[in-house]
């Protein structure tokens, strides 16, 4: 049986790494849009709308965890990585949570190198709040951040910036780039496939925002959920049953049969965030 069963991992391994590459290929050309979508005007337009607007429940969590991210350093991230034209109204207030949960449990909890994971890099947005919730506290650790979309390739992101041309993700946070050499990883991939590049024996958080699928986040949770123990967390993005019921029906079953405590917190009718804690 030896023989064969090593025929058979290689196989599998062949297979998988066929598919990754077929997806990363799929991925790399105008993934996003071919071309500039809309006016320097209309990105602030709807950046000063997001930024006005008020969250009470997401004041009300931030002072629940004692902290609260810079909210100029929030905003001018948010324009360049957040705000795209699009149907919906934009709304990034998932950046703040994450940011106070993280630096919450960095102070009650975590005295020592932190691994975390993110699925779902898109512009880099969550994973450089994360980041700083890191830096402002003087902690050391990792985040691998997992995404289809290519991080040295230019494309047109959908963003303000588009009009001065395509750009690579790493030239589009050029200005943040001491934060991500010292706490961020990008890898590509599906995460149903790259999330078997994770190294980290133990993931104190996670950040789940990929594909909104119920499927796609068992399968992250089956990788991520292994290597948690009591304390850990996971934040789940779009937990908004009208609009992602598959996150909800996967949320609910994890915090059920894995015992986690969930907190969800809404950012407007439309727009819920949770947050569960394993016990």
């Amino acid at each position: 049986m030896r023989p064969f069963s090593g025929i058979l991992d290689r196989a599998v391994a062949f297979s998988l790494d066929r598919l990754e590459r077929l997806s990363d290929r799929r991925h790399s050309v105008a993934p996003l849009c071919k071309e500039p979508l809309g006016s320097d005007a209309e990105y602030l337009r709807r950046w000063h709308q997001a930024r006005e607007a008020a969250y009470p429940a997401v004041d009300a969590f931030e002072r629940a965890c004692g902290a609260a991210i810079d909210p100029e350093w929030f905003h001018r991230l948010g324009l360049m990585t957040q705000v795209f034209i699009k149907q919906s109204p934009t709304c990034y207030q998932h950046g703040r949570l994450l940011y106070a949960s993280l630096a919450r449990y960095i102070r009650e909890r975590c005295g020592r190198q932190l691994n975390i994971v993110e699925t779902g890099t898109a512009r880099g947005f969550s994973a450089l709040c994360m980041a700083k919730a890191l830096s402002d506290a003087g902690a050391t650790g990792k985040i691998a951040s997992f995404d289809v979309l290519p991080h040295d390739t230019r494309i047109f992101w959908n963003s303000i910036h588009d009009a001065d041309g395509p750009r690579t993700r790493a030239e589009l946070l050029a200005e943040y780039t001491d934060l991500i050499e010292s706490y961020v990883v990008f890898h590509r991939g599906d995460t149903r496939l790259a999330l078997r590049k994770i190294a980290f024996p133990r993931v104190h958080f996670a950040f789940l925002d990929s594909a909104h699928t119920y499927d796609h986040v068992m399968a992250e949770f089956a990788t991520i959920g292994a290597r948690q123990r009591a304390g850990d967390v996971l934040f789940f993005d779009d937990y908004t049953p009208d609009a992602y019921a598959g996150v909800v029906r996967a949320a609910d079953e994890i915090c059920d049969a894995h015992g986690y405590v969930p907190t969800a917190v809404a950012a407007g009718p439309d727009r819920q965030y949770l947050i569960a804690e394993k016990q």
